[in-house]
């Protein structure tokens, strides 16, 4: 079985149900770490519905909290996270720009992440 994220009824993800269910999870904490919704409006029938615009202003957040620290730590609690959140935006037809040196390494590295999606 398999869980949907959608934009606009167009997947940009489908990882297995409990891979889904992770992520939304981990996502549903983020969003609360940096005082921001989250975009994600899980439903009954394993889809997840994802409002782009406040999905935009989530990951915007997660990557800039990213890119404010070098702590090794943190950066890997958050990696997960942040990367699929960053290839579901692109999918969902948004490019995120760097504004540092940090963000520019973690968006290089989406490319890779992205295959495994």
């Amino acid at each position: 079985m398999s869980y949907y994220f959608e934009v606009a009824g167009e997947t940009v993800w489908d990882p297995s149900l409990r891979i889904g269910k992770w992520y939304l999870s981990f996502a549903e904490t983020a969003g609360k770490l940096v005082q921001r919704p989250t975009g994600l409006t899980p439903s009954d029938d394993d889809t997840c519905a994802v409002n782009v615009q406040v999905f935009r202003q989530f990951v915007e957040s997660l990557l800039e909290c990213y890119a404010s620290t070098r702590h090794p730590v943190q950066h890997g609690l958050m990696r997960g996270v942040l990367l699929t959140s960053l290839v579901m935006l692109e999918r969902g037809g948004v490019v995120i720009s760097s504004k540092s040196e940090r963000e520019a390494a973690i968006l290089r590295e989406m490319e890779t992440f992205a295959r495994s999606m």
